[in-house]
Parts: structure tokens; sequence; C-alpha cells
């Protein structure tokens, strides 16, 4: 008889090996987890509050009118209506302040984030 390895010892040792990888993939994803920046959880973006029909309606007309832009303030009202939005939760349209920060990051390429 030559040197037969026993079957079950065959399937024990494959067993062992199957579930040290597994454990060490488990011990792995935990590391990444707690080391992760990333993994952190975020916060889920807080519900729109609806607000009254009369005065959100007012404020984009008021600004439309102040910038004499209304083309662009009726792109931007059509492009937040397409996310999901109604035209009356929108309160304002305004530029975004920029700052000399601001243009030397987009300038280099960094996302100001």
């Amino acid at each position: 008889m030559e040197n037969e390895l026993n079957p079950w010892v065959f399937m024990l040792i494959n067993m062992f090996i199957v579930f040290f990888v597994l454990i060490m993939l488990w011990v792995l994803m935990t590391i990444i987890r707690l080391v992760d920046p990333t993994g952190k959880k975020k916060s889920s973006p807080k519900p729109v509050a609806k607000a009254a029909p009369a005065a959100a309606a007012a404020a984009p007309a008021a600004t439309s009118t102040a910038s004499g832009n209304d083309e662009v303030v009726a792109a931007i009202t059509a492009a937040v209506v397409a996310m999901g939005y109604s035209s009356t939760q929108i309160a304002s349209i305004r530029p975004a302040k920029n700052t000399g920060w601001t243009a030397a990051a987009r300038l280099s390429g960094v996302d100001n984030y």
C-alpha cells in the first residue's frame, strides 16, 4: 500500500485552509474599516422644509430682476426641478462668494470641499 492520504484528512486540511483564509479576510476588512477615514458614516441629508409658496415664489423673481439674468435663473431653476425639487422649494439663487483661495484652488485643480 502506497502513502495514500485519507479522504477525511484531506477534507479537514482543505476546510482549515478555507476557514483560515476567510478569517484573515475578515480581520483585514476590520482593520481597513478602522483605519480608513472615508469609511465613517456620513450624515444623511436633511429633508428640505417647504416654505410658504408666496415667499418662495417671490424670492426667485426678485433675484432674477435684480441680476438681469432671467435666462440663467430659468436654466438653474429647470436643473433644480429636474433633480426632483419643486420650483416652490427654491428660496433664492445667488452667485457663490469667490475668494482668492477658491480661485487659486480651481486653477491648481484642487478640490475644495
